[in-house]
């Protein structure tokens, strides 16, 4: 299979970048704005020098490009400027971005010379700083700006490209319910990755990293196309961040022989590679029955268990549950060179006898904290079976709501 940057090689030839001279005009707060953006792309101890600095490339369409890449994963933005003449250059993030939060808001020029030396004027202040030639810029940069990912691209067969839209809010709420269970201790796992699969009916996001599952399905949706890919956390968290503002009704995808993915917006795009492997099957995980149900106040759930983990030992950070039947919830610790902690508060509704099941406590405090809905449901079956959570929503609030949720928590072992 073709490598993609081989794919479009003269694509890029067309559209080569000019030499390191340009001279526009922005504002502050458009050019702040952006490069805050783009700058988390770049890697924290990058093996290139010019991997240190943003590009910045003028448009035909009175646009200045900024964009910032690691390799992994690129992030750019178009802002409208005033182009006195055609060019482009990389200068240094850190400083640039510095200068800029100290610069009055209005207006911002930005003039570099051929041999990349950059200067900043904003008000009186001055700022004259040496940057790199476009030239050395990782060409990846281009392809998720320059190169046509349209829907009538007569290349798309050629590049394998499969392009498809997504509903905004649903990408936001979805990646943001499940993204913090994703194993973020091993990076190069599978598990570190957010699996996104689309079918006719549904479009399902899931995170796990082995202990917990956490599961949304979008519901209502119709799609032609089915997909199943796993792209990693750090792209999804900044795939949040870059969403988070737009009220758009849609992104738009394009997944590149089934190995990259670019997510855009009318002036906003994320290219990143995507993760390699066999996600678990997370379907077969989910139990489909249960013998103990307890619907119960998430707040004050939330609350016992903040209070009672103060006690829990330290490593394992194990508290144990007693439902009686009574309908009254038991909460206890036992470290025995600390203490013990015990709380109980009352169970809304209760199905099922007496049942005790241990598990970690900040597993569990981590998903009632991500949760918005006043009740949940805890259903289980057997002690050393799976703990589904669920949100309980009122009336009127299911009528709104077109999503299924669950978060899925492996129990521990108790004496």
């Amino acid at each position: 299979m073709e490598n993609i940057f081989e794919i479009i090689e003269e694509k890029i030839e067309t559209v080569k970048i000019q030499d390191s001279s340009l001279s526009i005009k922005t504002t502050q707060e458009k050019f702040y704005e952006g490069l805050c953006l783009v700058s988390r792309a770049i890697a924290r101890h990058p093996l290139q020098a010019v991997l240190n600095n943003i590009f910045l490339k003028t448009l035909e369409d009175n646009s200045l490009l900024i964009g910032a890449t690691d390799l992994d994963m690129s992030l750019s933005v178009k802002i409208p400027c005033e182009i006195i003449k055609t060019g482009s250059v990389t200068i240094p993030s850190q400083k640039l971005q510095e200068i800029l939060s100290k610069c009055n808001k209005g207006d911002v020029s930005i003039e570099s010379s051929a041999d990349a030396k950059i200067s900043i004027k904003s008000a009186r202040s001055k700022f004259e700083i040496k940057g790199l030639s476009a030239q050395d810029f990782p060409e990846n940069i281009l392809i998720d700006s320059t190169v046509d990912l349209s829907e009538n691209n007569e290349d798309e067969e050629r590049q394998e490209i499969l392009n498809f839209k997504l509903p905004l809010n649903e990408i936001k709420n979805g990646c943001t319910s499940v993204n913090f269970a994703a194993d973020r201790k091993e990076t190069n796992s599978i598990l570190n990755g957010i699996c996104i699969e689309i079918s006719e009916e549904a479009n399902e996001i899931v995170a796990t990293d082995g202990s917990r599952l956490s599961y949304y399905k979008a519901l209502n949706v119709i799609n032609e196309k089915k997909i199943k890919i796993v792209i990693p956390l750090r792209t999804i968290n900044e795939l949040i961040k870059m969403i988070s503002d737009l009220d758009e009704e849609f992104i738009n995808c394009s997944l590149i022989n089934k190995s990259q993915i670019i997510f855009r917006t009318n002036n906003r795009r994320l290219f990143s590679n995507l993760m390699e492997g066999n996600y678990p099957n997370y379907k077969q995980l989910i139990p489909t029955d249960y013998s103990v149900k307890a619907v119960l106040n998430r707040q004050d759930f939330l609350i016992v268990l903040e209070r009672v983990a103060i006690l829990a030992n330290e490593r394992s950070r194990v508290i144990k549950l007693l439902f009686e039947e009574i309908g009254v919830l038991n909460v206890s610790a036992n470290t025995p060179d600390l203490g013990e902690a015990k709380d109980q508060i009352d169970i809304e509704s209760y199905q099922g006898n007496d049942f005790s099941i241990a598990f970690n406590v900040n597993l569990m405090i981590e998903c009632l904290k991500n949760l918005n809905s006043e009740k949940i449901v805890l259903k289980m079956k057997e002690s050393l079976k799976p703990i589904i959570l669920e949100p309980v929503y009122n009336e009127e609030e299911t009528k709104k709501i077109n999503f299924e949720y669950l978060y899925l928590l492996m129990p521990v072992q108790f004496k």
